[in-house]
């Protein structure tokens, strides 16, 4: 068995989501699996953490399978322009099939290699930033020394067409968080975010996808959660809007994926 089908099956193991271990003695909770695409109308929304030759994860792809996926989604999509999710939002929807690239934690490996690829085939993107960790290694316990993006490398992104977003300030779990202590976690990162990126939108990817717990929390007016989420339209759940993403270790199931993406204004799967 190799590393990444351990990897896969120690998942599997231990919680229907993937990426997220489930605490000992926990129930496993089902999630709707990659193949959820958005409500009927709305953007996909794919996030990815890294595109990287090395690194192994279930939202993390070499840049050959990355530009692969592009390509492929390419043939499907459009590529909506992060700049144009208010005016989507305003209209109710997309006409057309259109999907978003997103990435968390702003690792220096999207900057390095999905950078060149995304501007080579014509994507821009949404990169949510942990604000405590830009410019810093993380000594991630799996995946070993990660580099984040500094802000030098987040401004060039902003000025090259992507957006820069907010993914908390510590890259803790908002839902392990008392109500006041969530809150100044997401009013930190915000303000640290309008000081360095001028302009950057109120938007927020929620850590692990996880929601803060039972408490008046002040959210920020476009909130994006994970695969944990269902697929509602972006005005009816604008605090947890689904994203899903392609399954790294299964490049075979991406056809797929696709097709079932497509059904929100496909209902037959034609293409």
């Amino acid at each position: 068995m190799s590393p990444l089908q351990a990897s896969h099956e120690q998942r599997q193991n231990q919680s229907a989501t993937p990426g997220v271990p489930a605490q000992a003695g926990a129930p496993v909770t089902a999630y709707p699996p990659p193949e959820t695409g958005a409500a009927p109308g709305w953007p996909v929304i794919l996030y990815f953490h890294h595109v990287d030759p090395d690194i192994r994860h279930y939202t993390a792809v070499t840049p050959e399978a990355f530009d692969r996926g592009l390509a492929q989604l390419g043939e499907r999509f459009l590529p909506m322009e992060p700049q144009a999710v208010p005016s989507v939002l305003d209209k109710g929807g997309h006409p057309d099939p259109a999907c978003l690239l997103t990435f968390d934690d702003g690792y220096t490996d999207v900057f390095e290699h999905a950078l060149p690829i995304m501007e080579r085939r014509g994507w821009r993107s949404v990169v949510f930033a942990s604000v405590d960790l830009v410019g810093q290694i993380e000594q991630h316990p799996v995946r070993g020394p990660l580099r984040h993006m500094t802000w030098e490398q987040l401004a060039e992104l902003t000025r090259r067409g992507h957006i820069v977003a907010s993914h908390g300030s510590a890259h803790v779990a908002l839902n392990r968080m008392d109500t006041a202590a969530a809150q100044a976690d997401i009013d930190n990162a915000q303000d640290v975010l309008q000081e360095r990126l001028p302009g950057a939108p109120d938007w927020l990817a929620y850590p692990f996808g996880e929601l803060p717990g039972p408490g008046d929390v002040r959210l920020p007016s476009l909130c994006f959660g994970s695969v944990k989420a269902s697929a509602r339209a972006w005005d009816v759940a604008p605090h947890e809007i689904r994203r899903t993403y392609l399954p790294a270790d299964e490049p075979q199931r991406w056809d797929s994926c696709m097709t079932e993406w497509r059904r929100a204004w496909d209902p037959s799967g034609s293409r």
